[in-house]
């Protein structure tokens, strides 16, 4: 299972000081894991502005791996496969 940083962006509240309405678009981040097949998962309540605080819970997590751990489904929801993969393709039909 590989496991990664991955941000989006979504709207926020606009600043007082703001000139347009895409002051308001902000960068949240949050941990996903991919299995060997393209199934990706999401980490259950982890969205963070900070990219050190997702880096830091990141390297945590592969360090449980990497000492034979492994990850509970029971705290990830799954989320769309990673384009081209044998997932996508079942997912989507192809």
């Amino acid at each position: 299972m590989e496991v990664f940083v991955s941000s989006y962006l979504y709207r926020g509240e606009l600043p007082n000081e703001a000139t347009h309405p895409d002051e308001a678009i902000q960068e949240a981040w949050n941990i996903k894991a991919e299995d060997a097949k393209g199934y990706r998962y999401v980490l259950d309540g982890f969205n963070v502005d900070c990219k050190d605080k997702a880096e830091k819970l990141e390297a945590k997590i592969k360090a449980h791996l990497a000492s034979g751990g492994k990850l509970n489904l029971d705290h990830w929801t799954e989320t769309e496969p990673c384009y081209g993969s044998d997932a996508y393709c079942e997912v989507y039909g192809f």
